[in-house]
């Protein structure tokens, strides 16, 4: 598997049909209510917090807490009846699911796989036999954390108030944010038609980016076989155009340090907020990667203007830079 997508769509396969021990039923079949087709349920989200306490109960009185975790999920998915890795891939996957957020309609969750998994858990579980699957399913550290994922959730609640100021910027035409359009996105004085017509772009940007910011279910998951990988050691994020929610993909540095925070002027927050505007331009604006802070974002001879208009880290940072956030020190750096 490559996407969140196909463990989700797994998952409600799995679903359409009762298939884990009756001690389960009531939770199944809130689990089948809470995954929609078109993305999770947030009224439904309780079933999440009772899955974690039914197994929390299991263990109480017993020797190890992973151990007997794992013996009640294994009880859950009948062990010997065909499919048994694939049920307990699914209890294991909803055991490490979280709504870290609802306001108003909108609800942001985090996907916190176990950090010792180098893949999703119907590729980590397939095939295992029965003590196999309990020594996987006592793996229970997970790659983020209860204070990682408050992260996530409000780097995107600030991505979210800076495309919005962005737009009202954009949309006032005024001198101030014209100059600031000129600084990432063109070397030089620009002509007027060509400045309008970069203006249109980013106002046009901006509205989907606000939009997917402000709809009504944002994922941010690990994506464990890439993390393990270790070629995306040094990647903030990622995204996904075969995901149809909004699904973000977040790596390591997003929450610590790394490339993009080379400068050490930007605070970690505005930071993490920055990697979501610059995702998101990814995957509604198909941006692409053609130079990153560390590399120089200042148009030029070497840079061209259209390839300014069409690179993540100048939409990102142009965003930071009209709300104020970037020190003239970082802007220095950053347009080198």
């Amino acid at each position: 598997m490559n996407t969140l997508t196909e463990v989700y769509d797994k998952c409600i396969e799995l679903l359409k049909v009762k298939s884990l021990d009756d001690s389960w039923s009531t939770i199944e079949a809130d689990l089948k209510a809470l995954l929609n087709a078109d993305g999770p349920n947030f009224a439904k989200a309780e079933v999440l917090e009772d899955l974690r306490s039914k197994l929390n109960k299991a263990s109480k009185g017993k020797g190890v807490a992973a151990t007997a975790v794992a013996d009640e999920i294994i009880n859950a998915c009948k062990v010997g009846v065909n499919g048994f890795q694939d049920r307990a891939a699914l209890l294991k996957a909803m055991k490490h699911f979280y709504l870290v957020k609802r306001k108003g309609n909108q609800s942001i969750w985090v996907v916190d796989s176990p950090k010792d998994y180098p893949k999703w858990t119907f590729d980590e579980f397939s095939g295992a036999t029965k003590e196999a699957l309990k020594t996987a399913l006592q793996k229970e550290q997970e790659v983020f954390g209860a204070g990682h994922r408050k992260t996530m959730s409000d780097s995107l609640q600030l991505a979210r108030k800076w495309s919005s100021d962005v737009q009202v910027k954009l949309a006032a035409n005024d001198k101030k944010t014209l100059e600031k359009v000129k600084r990432w996105f063109h070397a030089g004085e620009a002509p007027k038609d060509e400045l309008a017509a970069t203006v249109a772009v980013l106002l046009e940007g901006f509205k989907k980016i606000h939009a997917t910011c402000n709809t009504t279910t944002v994922i941010f998951s690990d994506r464990p076989h890439l993390r393990a990988g270790g070629e995306w050691d040094n990647v903030y994020a990622s995204v996904n155009s075969n995901d149809v929610m909004p699904v973000i993909y977040i790596f390591q540095v997003f929450l610590t340090t790394g490339k993009r925070n080379c400068f050490g002027q930007v605070p970690k927050l505005w930071l993490c907020a920055l990697t979501v505007v610059h995702e998101l331009s990814h995957k509604l604006v198909k941006t692409e990667d053609i130079r990153y802070d560390d590399d120089g974002l200042k148009p030029g001879a070497s840079f061209t203007s259209d390839q300014a208009l069409k690179n993540a880290d100048s939409w990102a940072y142009f965003a930071a830079d009209v709300v104020g956030v970037l020190t003239k020190g970082t802007i220095q750096r950053v347009l080198q």
